[in-house]
């Protein structure tokens, strides 16, 4: 199969283009590329079945919708774009989002207390009711009504998705990485009793084959790491360095996990990387400054 990937040179884009690249033609096409040269010429000089969009920009700091925005030009006017290009055409469109378009979810009365942190009494399935807070979620809303708009399109949301490289940019996962690494104490909200379900990017990648090969368009799918993956960020930290000291900090949310039950029936996807036991993987690369997976 052969995939066109927005946003190969980002943090999760890397690892992806190199899961996709062992059994499929993958182009990259980033900001050097530019988004909005895209056109039809491309996609059938590369005969392009299916368009991954990984573009982001991701503005937590405002409340409200801004539009004209760089955060308005790439999450909606981008997908905006791709809707017209991809009109009419056979091409498959999996248009990624994430958790923030559902806002917080879970109270106190939906965790419980364990001796390895906060655990969810219900995990978020695709029927959750929209409720973001920041500009991020709602412009990735609009992204996934945009798609709508092209038949052969799917939506996957991710909670946190994670590689085994360093990277400039990275998420919480590399960060917390480094900090613990350092031997210094780490300050976590809530005392990082919170919880996350952390997917690595090569179950994001069968999920996409999943979608691309059954064609399962016109859904919306919740991407977790599933029960096996659940995990509190204070664990998360001591996995790395077990004897890093954690401070608790005020603030913070409960947690965050997906129920990925659907993906599951529909798609017959099931996550199988485990991230205790990448943690030391990925200290060990950071130690060494390695970004990028092996060519090849």
């Amino acid at each position: 199969m052969n995939f066109l990937l927005i946003g190969h040179a980002g943090y999760l884009g890397r690892g992806l283009h190199a899961y996709l690249r062992r059994s499929h033609k993958v182009v990259g096409w980033d900001r050097d590329e530019d988004l909005f040269k895209l056109d039809r010429a491309v996609l059938e000089r590369e005969e392009i079945d299916c368009i991954i969009n990984l573009s982001v920009m991701a503005d937590r700091g405002s409340p409200r919708f801004l539009a004209g925005t760089p955060t308005d030009q790439v999450n909606v006017q981008g997908a905006r774009f791709l809707a017209e290009i991809l009109s009419g055409t056979h091409i498959g469109w999996i248009q990624m989002s994430t958790r923030e378009v559902y806002g917080p979810v879970y109270t106190p009365e939906d965790v419980v207390e364990t001796d390895m942190g906060l655990r969810p009494k219900k995990l978020v399935g695709e029927t959750q009711p929209y409720a973001p807070v920041n500009f991020y979620g709602k412009s990735k809303i609009v992204a996934e009504f945009l798609s709508e708009s092209h038949e052969r399109s799917a939506v996957i949301r991710l909670t946190t998705c994670y590689t085994d490289y360093d990277h400039p940019a990275g998420n919480w996962v590399v960060a917390l990485i480094r900090n613990a690494m350092k031997g210094e104490p780490v300050t976590l909200t809530n005392a990082g009793r919170q919880f996350r379900d952390p997917l690595h990017v090569n179950d994001l990648g069968s999920m996409m084959e999943a979608i691309a090969t059954k064609e399962a368009w016109g859904e919306s799918f919740n991407a977790g790491g599933g029960d096996q993956n659940l995990i509190s960020l204070e664990e998360f930290v001591r996995v790395a360095a077990p004897d890093v000291e954690v401070v608790a900090a005020g603030g913070g949310d409960l947690g965050f996990a997906f129920d990925i039950a659907k993906a599951q029936s529909i798609l017959e996807w099931n996550p199988r990387v485990l991230v205790r036991e990448r943690i030391p993987v990925i200290a060990e690369n950071i130690r060494r400054g390695i970004t990028d997976p092996p060519a090849g």
